[in-house]
């Protein structure tokens, strides 16, 4: 008994960290798109590890029904950009089996769900949980969730030199990202909500939702 309750413990506070700590991020490369899992700014999960989510990775342009097949390398997971993702139009991922459901301190139990988006091109969500520009190209982004925008939210914005600030989006759910230079900007937010859903063949009453939209400034 003892031995139990120190194990699920355990597992909720790696859980816990995890969650805060991790991201999914999408980058093109050409007519390829990558996708990364970690931390952005630090360490970046791999291998094995990698290899484990192809099977529940769904990577697609703007219909979830039409998916590409995706493979893993040492570093990230990869798709070609065309067929079903469409060319150049912005792409996005889903993935809520990174980790397998695990219980809380109050017996709930909950699962992550990762929605990335690479581009800055449209301006509908897709995800539950995504950040949508108020214009095509725009720097400055809506955080909804399920339509509805998330006001005093956080959002950390990661620029080209992997240098993360993090601020709040404000009463409109909005949040401008300060463009100062060339290259890879990547934002991402956490938010959490009941939910009740089946998961890896276990029933989830809480989703942590964690979205990432990446774009390049050029």
């Amino acid at each position: 008994m003892f031995k139990t309750i120190i194990a699920t413990a355990l597992l909720t506070t790696v859980a816990a960290t995890g969650a805060s700590a991790h991201e999914i991020w999408l980058e093109r490369h050409g007519d390829t798109v990558r996708t990364y899992v970690g931390d952005a700014t630090g360490e970046r999960d791999r291998g094995e590890t990698l290899v484990k989510l192809v099977p529940t990775s769904k990577l697609f342009a703007s219909d979830p029904a039409q998916v590409a097949p995706v493979s893993a390398t040492p570093e990230h997971l990869v798709a070609k950009a065309t067929g079903v993702l469409g060319g150049k139009g912005d792409l996005r991922y889903y993935n809520d089996q990174v980790w397998a459901p695990w219980q809380n301190k109050e017996g709930v139990f909950e699962a992550a769900a990762f929605q990335a988006r690479t581009g800055r091109s449209e301006t509908r969500a897709v995800h539950d949980f995504e950040l949508v520009p108020l214009a095509p190209g725009s720097d400055s982004f809506t955080l909804l969730f399920k339509g509805q925008p998330l006001p005093a939210t956080d959002v950390t914005l990661i620029n080209p030199a992997l240098w993360g600030k993090t601020v709040k989006t404000d009463a409109a759910g909005r949040v401008t990202v300060p463009v100062s230079a060339k290259g890879r900007y990547i934002l991402v937010a956490r938010h959490s909500a009941p939910a009740d859903v089946e998961i890896a063949g276990q029933k989830v009453s809480k989703l942590q939702h964690i979205a990432s939209l990446s774009f390049d400034a050029k």
